[in-house]
């Protein structure tokens, strides 16, 4: 267990590397031609899972502390692939596999074990694939070749599968054509296709991100410039809020036109009437008179945790839309996140698809993270402006997507 104290904030620190644009490079340059060198990395639990799974796939995999090289094309792929807690690495991997003429079974563990996966079926089967699910779980099991054709993709529980499907097409028999409906974080699939591009795949895609046509037999070519994963606005976003609610925090290392969702923290950020500015160092964000907000989180639901904190520190009632995205979370995000914080002296409560937090002081205590790495950094934050202090039980789950998280906090703690 870990105990954070109140206090204030104040310094400077680098941002973490964002996994959600490392494993969408380890993926396609598992796929590319010539090498591939990655510098300035995550090393987060997911993307150690990724590689993982690549090294499995027939990639060969050279690291060391600066530069980690990536050179596709594999021959040998593993009868199983074990994708660990990532759900980007599962649901993507499975499009991969399906490349395959063989039978491939793909596994996970931790609570991804109960995470839905029932709509890689159909679309799988439309493109030639036999596919065995467990219910609607994992694990899964593919045999290949994806030969393309035309295919319909439901993408209300997440996109992680069509980000699968538009790295895999390339390199399928035929062209394909892809219908995709309900379709949640939009951004996430544009950071996919931004990927793919720099990789020189082309594609056909309407403005709505509705329609997809995929050429077949495409090579993934691997960049003779070093690629720098940027940093990520996920675990950014945490730190900016504690600037925002307990004093002044610079962020460096974050991509100013960055494709990520959770960009949209600065938004929201604004909204609440914190000071936000940005310098030659990074982001600046400094505490204010902080008013309620209202804010559709829907294509960017990592954002729920960190926005709960700046809410509870904001006077009114601040809403936050798009609940719903959070029940497939590590935890069930949207009930944990309720009942954490009630436990700290949060009012804090769910009307249907909206989460509705009325500011006021907290007092702290103990809380149990429910193996969610965005909880445990949520409460960790909190604990900056609660009379007590918060002791989170369950913290070594930051190790999924920021390993560093509870050093780079106390770097810029000031103890009161």
């Amino acid at each position: 267990m870990v105990y954070v104290a109140p206090g204030l904030v104040s310094g400077c620190l680098k941002a973490n590397k964002s996994k959600s644009h490392m494993q969408r490079v380890v993926l396609a340059a598992s796929m590319a031609v010539g090498e591939t060198r990655i510098k300035e990395r995550s090393y987060s639990a997911d993307d150690k899972a990724c590689i993982e799974v690549i090294q499995a796939m027939g990639a060969r995999v050279e690291q060391d502390e600066d530069v980690l090289c990536i050179r596709g094309r594999g021959l040998n792929y593993a009868t199983i692939l074990d994708c660990g807690e990532s759900g980007f690495c599962f649901r993507a991997s499975i499009a991969l596999a399906a490349l395959k003429d063989r039978s491939i079974k793909l596994i996970a563990r931790g609570s991804l074990v109960g995470r839905p996966i029932c709509m890689v079926y159909k679309p799988l089967l439309q493109l030639g694939v036999s596919c065995e699910i467990n219910g609607c779980t994992a694990p899964v099991t593919v045999r290949g070749p994806l030969i393309g054709g035309r295919a319909a993709v439901n993408g209300a529980v997440s996109s992680q599968f069509l980000s699968g499907l538009l790295l895999a097409l390339p390199n399928a028999r035929g062209d394909t054509e892809l219908s995709v409906t309900k379709l949640c974080s939009k951004p996430y699939i544009r950071m996919t296709l931004n990927t793919m591009a720099e990789f020189g795949i082309r594609l056909e895609v309407d403005e709505g991100l509705n329609k997809f046509i995929i050429s077949g037999n495409q090579n993934y070519i691997a960049s003779a410039v070093d690629t720098v994963i940027e940093g990520d606005w996920s675990g950014a976003s945490f730190m900016l809020v504690a600037g925002a609610i307990a004093g002044e925090v610079v962020v460096t290392g974050l991509k100013r036109d960055s494709l990520q969702a959770d960009r949209a923290i600065l938004n929201v950020l604004e909204l609440s009437g914190a000071k936000v500015c940005w310098n030659s160092e990074g982001i600046v964000v400094s505490n204010n008179d902080l008013k309620s907000f209202n804010f559709d989180a829907t294509d960017c639901p990592d954002l729920f945790p960190p926005l709960v904190v700046l809410a509870c520190c904001a006077k009114g009632t601040s809403r936050i839309y798009g609940v719903v995205r959070l029940m497939h979370k590590e935890s069930n995000r949207g009930v944990v996140l309720v009942s954490v914080f009630s436990n700290l002296g949060a009012s804090i409560r769910i009307c249907g698809d909206v989460m509705e937090i009325t500011g006021g002081p907290m007092l702290g205590g103990t809380v149990h993270s429910n193996n969610d790495h965005r909880i445990a950094m949520a409460c960790a934050v909190a604990g900056l402006i609660t009379k007590f202090g918060v002791t989170i039980v369950g913290e070594t789950c930051v190790l999924k997507s920021y390993p560093d998280f509870f050093h780079a906090l106390q770097s810029i703690r000031d103890r009161v």
